[in-house]
């Protein structure tokens, strides 16, 4: 493999290609599984913190949100109409 070139170990092939050196450990190795089942975090809709295990379902104008609190469903949803 050419050493020049930057290896993308988070796809198939680059893990394929990973020598010795190139070892992974546990917490990338989760990593990887969890952009290979392309599972991204939440963000709130409003303040775009990423959201945790609790969080606010609100539908809007047929789109679904998520917020991570009652207020900041609030916000978005004054914000909406004032577009």
């Amino acid at each position: 493999m050419d050493e020049t070139k930057e290896q993308n170990l988070y796809g198939e092939k680059g893990r394929e290609e990973a020598g010795d050196g190139d070892e992974i450990n546990e917490a990338e190795e989760g990593f990887m599984k969890g952009y290979d089942e392309e599972s991204n975090p939440s963000e709130c809709a409003n303040c775009h913190t990423i959201l945790e295990d609790e969080f606010v379902e609100e539908d809007f104008e047929g789109s679904t949100y998520r917020f991570c609190s009652e207020e900041c469903a609030r916000k978005f949803e004054i914000k909406k109409e004032h577009i």
